[in-house]
């Protein structure tokens, strides 16, 4: 990898030996070039099928800062994904997060289009001299593809077919489809974080052992109290060789607790009950951590949205349910350990502490375990110790010859 210069000065946003410029966490122009280099040029997931199970269900959602809705065609059971916008003044035509619906009416004007996207309403239609109704319907994006019930949508025609997008990662998506009798489900819908800070802290955070016995220390502390034994956290991370990080390309990566050909169908507890045995980004924005599926939709620079969506087993019956239900709160939700020292420890007082900028040391370091990396001679996949920043350099890898490409 070269060094990348951005901007009049040439500074370096990323270099060979992995200094990584805040500006990339900080800096409006770059999160611009963000929306249009990465979010508008790859598939972004936008829904599960298990989401919108009946003719009429929608859910609104994001590609990008672009809003769409998600939907399965109350006429023809098809899933579109549509831009949220009427064609007269660009009012959003759709407000609630879910729901089950015919049509979609905007409170503006009235204007008023099926499940499908036609336009069948204009009111007061006499005020326009020609008007051709087929040709103002909602307008579609122009890719949807579903991977195992995963529905991905892309604003670039010409994006790769979804399944050579998702590449050696698809490995670790049919584990997850395995999950229960036919599946997950994600009938419990989402409770969402937000943080002042840039999204791809969040990313990172994700895929990052190296930070778990420090950030969450209180709870571990809970656990060997209730317990009496030490998570094996803090041996594992630093001394098991089946707990690895590894790059699987396009920008994707996972930790594995162990390696996935030796994992079993059943749940695998770690420090809480978990249903995956790894912790697996989908670039851009898409994660699977425990027993939830992770969203991460950027608003600003210095803004983010976290949906966290429990995953329940099909079939499972209440008890199970329940437990995977309290399991998720306990940890990450709105009063939960994790979720809350995240925030504080690795989203608020990163941002804060990037605003020392005019430092010499203005930059992160990402270079943790470079010299150990070792390339999987039959898949080609960069494979790290469980410490090691390989995932996180994997997505920024891909990061930045996006970014590259658009300049």
């Amino acid at each position: 990898m070269s060094i990348t210069t951005d901007g009049p000065a040439k500074d370096p946003l990323i270099t060979d030996d992995w200094h990584v410029s805040t500006r990339i966490y900080r800096d409006p122009s770059i999160f611009a070039r963000e929306l249009a280099n990465v979010f508008h040029r790859t598939w972004v997931f936008v829904a599960h099928e298990t989401e919108i199970p009946e003719p009429g269900d929608y859910k609104t959602a994001y590609l990008g800062r672009q809003p769409v809705i998600v939907n399965r065609s109350a006429d023809t059971g098809r899933i579109n994904v549509m831009f949220n916008r009427c064609r007269h003044r660009g009012s959003q035509v759709c407000q609630r997060e879910t729901g089950n619906a015919n049509f979609f009416r905007c409170a503006y004007h009235g204007w008023t289009y099926s499940s499908s996207g036609e336009l069948t309403g204009v009111p007061f239609d006499d005020g326009y001299d020609e008007f051709d109704k087929t040709a103002m319907g909602l307008v579609h994006v122009p890719r949807v593809e579903s991977y195992q019930g995963f529905v991905f949508a892309s604003l670039d025609a010409s994006v790769p077919p979804l399944p050579d997008y998702l590449g050696n990662a698809r490995r670790y998506l049919d584990f997850i489809a395995r999950i229960g009798d036919g599946g997950p489900e994600l009938v419990s819908r989402a409770h969402k974080l937000v943080y002042r800070g840039n999204w791809k802290l969040q990313i990172e955070n994700t895929i990052d052992p190296y930070h778990f016995s420090f950030t969450h220390k209180s709870w571990l502390d809970i656990l060997k109290d209730r317990t009496g034994k030490s998570s094996p956290w803090v041996k594992n991370v630093r001394a098991n060789p089946d707990w690895r990080g590894i790059d699987l390309g396009n920008g994707h990566a996972v930790h594995e607790y162990g390696r996935l050909e030796d994992a079993g169908e059943n749940a695998h507890a770690i420090a809480i009950g978990e249903l995956i045995p790894f912790n697996l980004n989908i670039f851009p924005s898409l994660a699977f951590v425990g027993a939830h599926l992770r969203l991460v939709v950027p608003r600003s620079v210095d803004e983010t949205w976290v949906y966290l969506y429990p995953l329940l087993p099909r079939g499972a019956g209440a008890e199970t349910r329940s437990r995977i239900l309290r399991d998720h709160e306990i940890f990450y939700g709105p009063a939960g350990f994790g979720s809350t020292d995240d925030i504080e420890v690795g989203f608020d007082r990163v941002t804060q502490g990037n605003e020392a900028s005019a430092s010499a040391a203005d930059f992160t370091l990402m270079a943790r375990g470079l010299h150990r990396e070792v390339v999987d001679e039959e898949t080609g996949v960069r494979i790290g110790r469980s410490s090691d920043e390989v995932p996180q350099r994997a997505y920024l890898r891909r990061w930045l010859e996006l970014m590259e490409a658009g300049a």
